[in-house]
């Protein structure tokens, strides 16, 4: 089956981003679709405390999602090696239009990879949501649980963050629109494999970036990075749900006992990390320049 009649059959509908950027994402997916733009394209959420990206450098990106890290590298760098790893079928097909369709395509070597990223190699069932796709989780029953309670306790100012028209809404009003996107859940079945098989299988001798943001299984994912492969990762970005906040300590502990000279941990609004509350945080990593 050729890509066209994939993505033709594929429900789909492109956005038009601040910048002119047009992305393709799931029909209903438009606040979450300026979300993405605005965290990556003008946060550089991914890029923060250190975390760079240069030219020629081996990203592998853990929750690609529709592309959309991978489109903000391909538009500012050259030569790049882009492994994304998307498990979702309706969001691979939009990856794949998105990253093909790029006028900057030939510029780099991109591979993606319709798969989910565990602890072990196994057939998992992976929960989709039209409305809010870059959500889309492996632990559904906690990704509600979050959000209910995400629901009750957002602030104006991360209602702001999350999207310009919810800056004003009461959060019972937020709520409201919020559960019936959870409630539209889609469960699909899929593949998981480990970190360090999809590092064999890609041959990668090294990894300038190591990105993932899977929506609960973050932790999952480095329990199946074996410990010969965690001198090849020069840098870590690593989004950690609140039901997985509580390893926080011992993850952070952990990093600089592999060698991470640079550890931050950033909350969801950008200041200290309460890991009582329902709110995500981020963790970079870094290892002094040379450092192996």
């Amino acid at each position: 089956m050729t890509n066209a009649v994939i993505h033709a059959s594929v429900p789909m509908k492109q956005f038009r981003c601040p910048n002119g950027l047009r992305v393709w994402n799931a029909p209903k997916s438009r606040h979450d679709t300026h979300f993405l733009f605005k965290e990556i394209f003008e946060r550089h959420c991914y890029e923060q405390h250190g975390i760079s990206v240069n030219n020629g450098d081996v990203v592998l990106d853990i929750g690609a999602n529709v592309g959309m890290f991978a489109l903000s590298l391909m538009e500012r760098f050259r030569d790049l090696k882009i492994v994304c790893v998307e498990p979702v079928p309706n969001t691979y097909a939009c990856l794949e239009r998105n990253l093909s369709g790029s006028p900057r395509r030939s510029l780099h070597d991109i591979t993606l990879l319709d798969c989910a990223i565990g602890s072990t190699n196994a057939d998992a069932t992976i929960a989709f949501f039209p409305q809010m796709p870059s959500n889309s989780t492996l632990h559904l029953q906690e990704k509600r649980r979050h959000w209910e309670r995400f629901s009750a306790e957002v602030t104006s100012s991360e209602l702001s963050n999350l999207h310009r028209a919810f800056a004003f809404l009461p959060r019972r009003v937020f709520a409201l629109i919020v559960k019936p996107m959870l409630k539209d859940a889609r469960t699909i079945k899929c593949k998981i494999q480990t970190l360090s098989d999809t590092i064999r299988q890609q041959a990668l001798g090294r990894v300038d970036l190591l990105k993932i943001d899977i929506e609960g299984a973050e932790i999952d994912a480095l329990n199946g990075l074996e410990e010969q492969h965690w001198p090849l990762i020069r840098q870590l970005v690593l989004e950690i749900e609140p039901s997985n906040k509580h390893m926080l300590s011992s993850l952070v502990a952990k990093l600089g006992a592999l060698g991470f000279s640079k550890v931050t941990v950033q909350s969801f609004a950008g200041g200290t990390v309460d890991i009582e509350d329902s709110k995500p945080c981020t963790v970079y990593a870094l290892r002094t320049t040379g450092q192996q």
